[in-house]
C-alpha cells in the first residue's frame, strides 16, 4: 500500500493499485480499492483517469459480482462518482443518481434504516419537482411492483423455500408512503397504472396498515388513472384498428399475389402443354417424314426391282424374239407342203421367201412343214390378186389337222384364219 496521493504520485500510485486488484490476493482488493476511490474524489478529472486507466472494466470485475461485500460497495461507489461526475446534465438523470442511494436504504432489512430513507424520500418529493418527475419516470415505479410481486410469490410458497429476498413489511409501508405522496403531488399518473392491480389486491386482501395505505392511494389514482387508461384504451383501439386494417391490407395483397401467382403458374402449364404438343407434332411430323421416306425409298426399291426385272423380262423377250428369227434360216428353213400342184406352183425368191402362185380360182390351202411347239414365231406373207373377189387369209391348224381341199375360213373348226 502507499501513502498520500498528492500531487505527480497519481501516474505511479494507480498502476500499482490496478496490479494489487488484479492480483489473486483477495486481501488487497479493498484497501485497493478504498485507496483508489479517494484518488478519484480527489481528481476532478477523474474522466480522464477512468479512460487512460480502463477504470470501468476493471471494477466490473467485482461490481458484476452481485454479492453484498467490501468489493461491492466499494467499486460502485467509485463507478457511480466517475457517472455522475463525467456522465450526462440532463436534471432527471442527475436526480435519479441523488436518490438511488437513499432508494437502496430504503430497501433495506434494518427497519430503522428503511424508515429513515423512506422519510428522506419523501421530503424530496415534496420539495422538488425533479426528483418527482425522475421516481416516476427513471424505473422507481417498476422497483415497487418488483417488490410486491417477489414477496406475492414468496408468501405463497411454503415458509421452508421462503428466503431472505422476501419483502419485508416495513419496506412495503415505506414504499407504499411514497407511492401516496408521489400520487398526491404528480400530475401525470400514467406510470402508475402498473401498480393498480397490485393496489387492488392489497386493498381486498392486505393486512390493516398496508389495506388502509392502498386504500387511500386508490382513491387518488383511481379517476385519473381510469381517465387515462381511457384513453389509453382508445389509443389502443385505435391502434388495434389500425393494425387489423393493416392485416386486412397485407391478407388482401397475399391474396392478390396468391391469384396473382396462380395465374402466371396456370398459363405457364398452359405455355408448357402447348410446348409439349408443339414438340410431339414436330416428333409426328418427323416420324410420318422418316416413315414416308422409307416408304419411298421402299417403293424406289421396289419400282427399281420392277425396272430391272422389266429389263430382264424385255430382254428375254428380246432374245427368245431374236433367237428364232435369228435360228431361222440355218434351224427352220422354209418348207411348203403341197398339197395339190395343179391349182398351185411355188418357186424360191431369196433362199428365205417362198411365192406361191395360184393357176386356178379355186379354195385351196398350202400349209408349212414345221411344227410350232414353243417360242415366238414370226411369219411375213403378201397376197397379190387381180380378181375382184380375190381373197387371201393366213392361218393355224393343229399338227394331227388333215387339210380337206377345197379349204377356206370356216369351214372346219379345227382351223383358225387370219383374213385380210
Amino acid at each position: 500500500m502507499f501513502g498520500s496521493t498528492a500531487g505527480a504520485d497519481v501516474t505511479t500510485i494507480i498502476p500499482h493499485l490496478i496490479e494489487e486488484i488484479e492480483s489473486d490476493n483477495a486481501n488487497l482488493h479493498a484497501p485497493s480499492l478504498r485507496q483508489l476511490l479517494e484518488i478519484i474524489l480527489d481528481n476532478r478529472e477523474s474522466k480522464d483517469l477512468s479512460l487512460k486507466y480502463k477504470l470501468m472494466p476493471l471494477l466490473n470485475k467485482f461490481a458484476g459480482n452481485i454479492e453484498k461485500n467490501e468489493e461491492f460497495v466499494l467499486s460502485t461507489t467509485i463507478l457511480h462518482v466517475i457517472g455522475v461526475r463525467n456522465g450526462s446534465d440532463d436534471k432527471t438523470i442527475l436526480a435519479g443518481a441523488a436518490i438511488d442511494s437513499i432508494i437502496h436504504s430504503l430497501f433495506s432489512r434494518d427497519e430503522k434504516t428503511s424508515k429513515s430513507g423512506s422519510k428522506a424520500l419523501c421530503e424530496l418529493i415534496e420539495e422538488n419537482e425533479i426528483i418527482r418527475h425522475s421516481l416516476m419516470r427513471t424505473g422507481f415505479i417498476s422497483k415497487v411492483q418488483y417488490a410486491f410481486i417477489n414477496s406475492s410469490q414468496s408468501s405463497s410458497s411454503s415458509s421452508s423455500s421462503q428466503t431472505e429476498s422476501t419483502t419485508p413489511y416495513h419496506v412495503k409501508c415505506g414504499l407504499l408512503d411514497i407511492v401516496h405522496r408521489l400520487v398526491a403531488t404528480v400530475d401525470d399518473l400514467q406510470p402508475t397504472s402498473i401498480l393498480i392491480p397490485i393496489l387492488t389486491e392489497l386493498k381486498n386482501n392486505g393486512e390493516k396498515d398496508i389495506q388502509k395505505k392502498a386504500v387511500n392511494i386508490f382513491l387518488l389514482l383511481n379517476p385519473q388513472v381510469a381517465k387515462s387508461s381511457s384513453f389509453e384504451s382508445k389509443e389502443k383501439d385505435d391502434e388495434i384498428k389500425l393494425l387489423k386494417e393493416g392485416m386486412e391490407r397485407e391478407k388482401a395483397e397475399k391474396e392478390k399475389n396468391k391469384e396473382e401467382l396462380k395465374r402466371k403458374e396456370e398459363e405457364l402449364l398452359r405455355e408448357r402443354r402447348r410446348a409439349d404438343e408443339a414438340e410431339q407434332k414436330i416428333h409426328r411430323l418427323a416420324q410420318d417424314k422418316e416413315y414416308e421416306k422409307q416408304e419411298n425409298e421402299k417403293k424406289e426399291a421396289e419400282l427399281k426391282k420392277l425396272e430391272d426385272e422389266n429389263e430382264n423380262l424385255k430382254s428375254n423377250q428380246k432374245q427368245q424374239i431374236e433367237n428364232p428369227i435369228q435360228k431361222l434360216p440355218q434351224d427352220f428353213p422354209i418348207a411348203i407342203h403341197n398339197i395339190n400342184s395343179t391349182y398351185q406352183n411355188f418357186s424360191d425368191i431369196n433362199g428365205v421367201m417362198k411365192k406361191i402362185t395360184q393357176k386356178k380360182d379355186f379354195h385351196i390351202c398350202s400349209s408349212l412343214t414345221q411344227v410350232m411347239e414353243n417360242g415366238i414365231w414370226d411369219l411375213e406373207a403378201q397376197f397379190n390378186t387381180t380378181q375382184e373377189d380375190g381373197a387371201g387369209a393366213l392361218g393355224i391348224v393343229q399338227d394331227t389337222f388333215n387339210i380337206p381341199v377345197p379349204c377356206y375360213p370356216g369351214s372346219n373348226s379345227s382351223t383358225a384364219f387370219f383374213c385380210g
